[in-house]
């Protein structure tokens, strides 16, 4: 699935969508289309929805985990989740840098792990605004097996119902477990078992779906990643073996496709 998880402007991301759509044209058994959105203006974003679905056929769209530092609970997404929940819309999300990344990383560059935890913070700001609860038709993927996230939903569950925690009274524990678990949860450079437990933990193996990174992650990278899936203990071997197909319920237009193997990363 073709997407480029970086904030875009509103003519940059129309030209990589169309740059996208032609790839896909050329090749559709092989490449899918998740359109980028230029949400540093909401309504360019909207436009953009439209077009993506109407004009380019896309298979669902990337957002990143902040937009000039506005979390994507913030009110200022509320059409754009409106929008996508009409089309029920398959979103795919990737974490960019932070808003305050010079004074939490340490020095560090984003990847290492602002970028894991900006998944965390713009899922957490999702539920505690009720996003995830009024537009459960939108179905999101997360990067990177979530980061920290899967770790820290039971906490969230606790802690995000208490009464100095601002949050809707419909929020129980298990409406916060409930919303955490629809979510689905991809691979990619999160093979072992530390990222890959936690998330059986907070939802079924039929949410993990195959995911590389490249190509900021390097094939060595990608093949470690790969054999360290193929290590894991805590799925059996049909469960792995399904990783690869997980998609295919989400992404339709692949739902005749022969099965792959999970080594097959073409």
């Amino acid at each position: 699935m073709l997407s480029l998880p970086t904030p875009l402007s509103k003519d940059e991301a129309r030209r990589i969508n169309e740059y996208g759509a032609t790839l896909v044209k050329e090749h559709p058994a092989r490449f899918g289309l998740l359109a980028s959105l230029p949400l540093g203006e909401v309504e360019a974003g909207l436009s953009e929805i439209a077009f993506a679905f109407d004009q380019l056929g896309a298979d669902g769209v990337v957002m990143v985990t902040n937009y000039g530092g506005n979390y994507l609970g913030n009110a200022r997404f509320e059409p754009v989740f409106a929008e996508l929940n009409k089309r029920s819309a398959m979103v795919f999300l990737h974490p960019t840098i932070p808003a305050g990344y010079e004074c939490v990383a340490c020095g560090r560059p984003g990847p290492v792990i602002e970028f894991t935890f900006d998944t965390c913070r713009t899922v957490t700001d999702m539920l505690y605004a009720g996003i995830l609860n009024r537009y459960n038709n939108v179905r999101f993927i997360l990067s990177h097996a979530g980061g920290p996230l899967p770790t820290l939903a039971p906490r969230l569950s606790t802690i995000g119902t208490l009464s100095w925690v601002r949050h809707s009274p419909e929020l129980t524990q298990e409406a916060v477990m409930t919303q955490l678990g629809r979510l689905y949860f991809d691979t990619a450079i999160a093979g072992t078992a530390a990222s890959i437990g936690p998330v059986l933990e907070l939802t079924e193996s039929d949410h993990i779906v195959f995911g590389t990174d490249f190509p900021p992650a390097t094939e060595p990278v990608i093949d470690q990643n790969i054999a360290a899936l193929g290590a894991l203990t805590c799925l059996s071997e049909s469960e792995k073996s399904a990783i690869n197909q997980n998609a295919k319920r989400l992404f339709r237009r692949f739902a005749v496709d022969q099965p792959r193997l999970i080594e097959d990363r073409a």
